[in-house]
């Protein structure tokens, strides 16, 4: 918080203590007075990006990590555009969350790490560990993804995702 100290030079007619007017110049030391910065445009949009990567933060441990596919609604805009979307995948909202279900069901065991959070405005990038167990065959696999994610109004409008290879599906 900063504080505003100025001396002001004025001239004044001040009253003494006896009634007597005296013209003079006289100096006025207000006390500091706590003064709020204004907003800039960069620290609203530095505010919006940190808001933005605690979104996605919020995806991988409270979606992904526990499989809570309920949250979807409160995250993901009801357009939800998914860029990597599967083939026949429905877009929007209900045909994200079906394939994001079918997709976390082929592992029996999922643990994903976010390596690196990366944002600007209202796009944010991830780079992650991801350490799956497949329900087919019991085979433990672990790769590396990239997500980059655009955000609008507190909601994830459009997905895109890349380096699934390493799950050989």
């Amino acid at each position: 918080m900063k504080f505003a100290r100025e001396t002001i030079l004025i001239n004044a007619v001040v009253v003494n203590k006896f009634g007597k007017f005296n013209n003079q110049t006289d100096f006025i030391h207000p006390k500091p007075t706590a003064m709020k910065e204004p907003k800039t445009e960069s620290a609203v949009a530095t505010n919006t990006t940190e808001k933005n990567k605690e979104l996605i933060r919020r995806v991988y441990t409270e979606i992904v990590n526990k499989r809570n596919y309920a949250l979807i609604d409160s995250f993901f805009a009801p357009n939800i555009f998914d860029h990597g979307a599967f083939e026949g995948q429905q877009q929007g909202r209900e045909g994200f969350k079906k394939a994001v279900t079918e997709f976390f069901g082929l592992f029996s065991t999922m643990e994903i790490k976010l390596e690196e959070i990366i944002a600007e405005g209202e796009m944010v990038a991830t780079r992650e560990t991801w350490k799956v167990t497949m329900a087919s065959n019991n085979k433990t696999l672990t790769g590396e993804t990239i997500h980059i994610f655009r955000i609008k109004n507190g909601l994830i409008t459009d997905e895109w995702s890349k380096g699934w290879e390493w799950l050989g599906l």
